[in-house]
């Protein structure tokens, strides 16, 4: 399906080099898929992504259920609890016996603390600035929850920060909430899905402009796709990676998976998506099938479309480890394409600091002119 999307170039205002970028003007009811950066494992929030998670359903439903089940009675932390401290007031409406809240992004936690004010939840709520690898509880609590959740699952440093809180914060027998996070991978195009070409969605750009702000400069950015679906992907999928919140948790992982096209088509890269289990008995939040704050995420692997047949093979390796702040992952991905026209390879990294602008097509068509001033 084509749709009428309304594309227009411009610059953003940041320190350094000047440079273009293509912007989807469109409006949200387009019915047009939507390009957002993807760039929640850093400190740049705006109101617009707390409305959108604040409003999620999807999320929500999933997270009162758990907290229902498992917040009655006992001592809860809820780690990066946002603007709206959403589960830290759900946590007590459940019947919680005593609730801490962190945060440590600063302009998040002074909105925090002024809702906290205005809705009298002061006196019942240890509302704590800072960030759960820095802060000490004494005594330790009973349940941990958070959304420190990637587009992909682990991007916003959710191992190592659970991790910690599990070492540290926490009983022995604590129960924490989202249970499991998996990452899954399915060959898709991005050219197929922007069959006219793509460019930021218009509302995103204040997004991008932040996260440019914090890296230092303008880069490649992972690169999120609201508003599609299944129909996205091309192969099967498989998972990836594997985050058992209540199990055993792991910082680092390497593994290879095989995707099999399920139909002819083209393949320029892969879709990456969670799907989140917020208790181990209820359905998970599945950010292909259904609309919620967290999208798939575009990881490109060829430079141009490769024309696959139903049963072609990509083989996909997918890394990940700490990054030099030991809490958020580097990822790289590598692909091996096997067709009729033979074998194609292509790899991808994914870093928390990703340097270099314009270094693969997909980000050259993105933002067309860079000069330096």
């Amino acid at each position: 399906m084509r749709w009428s999307i309304v594309f227009a170039q411009r610059r953003l205002e940041i320190p350094g080099p000047s440079f273009d970028v293509v912007v989807d003007e469109s409006d949200w009811d387009s019915g047009s898929p939507q390009l957002w950066p993807s760039v929640g494992m850093h400190p740049c929030y705006d109101e617009m992504l707390y409305d959108f998670m604040t409003m999620d359903e999807v999320r929500n439903l999933a997270y009162r259920e758990a907290l229902r089940q498992l917040a009655p009675g006992r001592t809860v932390l809820d780690i990066g609890t946002g603007r709206d401290l959403n589960w830290a007031v759900e946590a007590l409406g459940a019947g919680a016996r005593r609730v801490t809240a962190v945060e440590g992004m600063d302009e998040t936690y002074r909105m925090a603390w002024e809702h906290a004010e205005r809705e009298g939840l002061l006196d019942r709520i240890d509302l704590r600035h800072g960030w759960s690898t820095e802060i000490s509880l004494d005594p330790r609590v009973e349940m941990c929850v958070s959304e420190v959740i990637g587009d992909i699952g682990g991007a916003e440093g959710a191992a190592a920060i659970l991790a910690d809180a599990r070492r540290r914060l926490t009983t022995p027998e604590a129960m924490f909430v989202p249970h499991l996070c998996v990452t899954f991978a399915g060959a898709a195009c991005f050219a197929d899905i922007f069959p006219s070409g793509a460019g930021f969605f218009a509302d995103s750009l204040d997004l991008l402009t932040q996260a440019f702000t914090v890296l230092g400069g303008p880069c490649d950015v992972l690169l999120g796709i609201s508003g599609i679906g299944p129909e996205a992907v091309i192969s099967d999928h498989k998972p990836v990676e594997v985050l058992e919140f209540n199990g055993n948790l792991a910082v680092e992982g390497d593994s290879t998976v095989t995707l099999t096209a399920q139909r002819d088509g083209r393949v320029d890269g892969v879709l990456l998506w969670i799907q989140l289990w917020c208790s181990p008995d209820g359905p998970p939040v599945d950010s292909l099938h259904e609309r919620t704050n967290w999208m798939p995420a575009y990881v490109p692997l060829f430079d141009e479309p490769r024309e696959v047949a139903a049963g072609d093979v990509l083989t996909l390796g997918f890394r990940y480890k700490p990054s030099d702040d030991g809490i958020h992952p580097d990822y790289s991905l590598s692909g091996s394409l096997r067709t009729a026209q033979g074998v194609a390879t292509g790899e991808h990294d994914v870093p928390y600091r990703p340097v270099g602008l314009r270094g693969r097509p997909v980000y050259e068509r993105l933002f067309p002119t860079v000069s330096e001033e």
